[in-house]
């Protein structure tokens, strides 16, 4: 790609392509990275509020735009050990039409006619642990992902004065719901500052975060045997405080969620 096009691309910022090169992160320097960039190293909760589409691709007809979306993770990493943290998150999700960009509790999937309901929910994650060894859930949940098991693993793509952090994760997974075995591919990207990532004093870097995904049908799609797939495209960042949440993001959960802000990490 281009060094000007790319540049566009991240917000116009300069790049230089002689700086330009690929490197990884692995281990303690990669968990202090993801914490940091997730978090707050010191212990702080944090909130990721972040905005998104989601598409459906079947495999007898064109990609259509099935809903938007935005959500709220509730996030405090724990530090017990040098390099060595447990994460305890809870989410809280909002859909909207994808049209005209309303919250919504419910909206025509196009793919079958039929309304869908999608109330707004909270719901808490099993705790993770990391350390320079592995990372693992605290849960004796069945989940399958190359992102547990071993020891921390980023990619760092350095840009002249943009640093772009990326992790790939493959996961699957028996849904709850459906008892169908899942699979899904993610991509978590954050783009920051060479700086910013060198000081170590700072505990949070809220960087610009862009997550996208492919995967089988939502649940509550009722695709039945329709053959397809979805993909997950989401731009946010992280926020220190309730207060800095957008405002009508934060009304409308509230009003669906009294407590939603609210509840304690566990």
């Amino acid at each position: 790609m281009p060094a000007n096009l790319l540049a566009l691309l991240l917000g116009g910022l300069a790049v230089t392509s002689q700086a330009d090169q690929v490197s990884r992160l692995t281990g303690a320097e990669a968990i202090e990275a993801w914490v940091r960039l997730k978090g707050d190293a010191g212990g702080a909760i944090t909130y990721e509020w972040v905005s998104g589409s989601a598409f459906g691709v079947p495999a007898d007809g064109p990609a259509v735009l099935l809903f938007r979306m935005e959500s709220v993770t509730v996030r405090r990493f724990e530090k017990f050990g040098p390099a060595s943290y447990i994460e305890k998150n809870y989410a809280c999700r909002l859909y909207r039409n994808a049209q005209s960009g309303e919250y919504v509790d419910h909206f025509l999937n196009p793919l079958t006619g039929r309304d869908v309901v999608v109330m707004g929910r909270c719901s808490a994650a099993p705790a993770v642990r990391y350390t320079p060894e592995k990372v693992e859930l605290l849960s004796d949940m069945k989940f399958d992902s190359s992102a547990l098991g071993g020891p921390m693993q980023l990619e760092k793509l350095s840009l002249g004065d943009v640093t772009v952090i990326r992790r790939d994760v493959r996961a699957q997974f028996v849904s709850p719901s459906t008892g169908e075995l899942r699979r899904e591919l993610s991509v978590d990207s954050f783009t920051t500052t060479p700086r910013a990532l060198a000081n170590k004093k700072l505990r949070m870097l809220a960087p610009a975060y862009h997550w996208e995904a492919v995967g089988g049908w939502m649940a509550d799609l009722a695709m039945g045997d329709r053959p397809g797939r979805m993909l997950w495209s989401i731009f946010g960042r992280n926020y220190r405080t309730v207060e800095e949440l957008p405002a009508d993001f934060r009304q409308a959960l509230v009003q669906r969620v009294p407590d939603a802000l609210q509840r304690p990490l566990k």
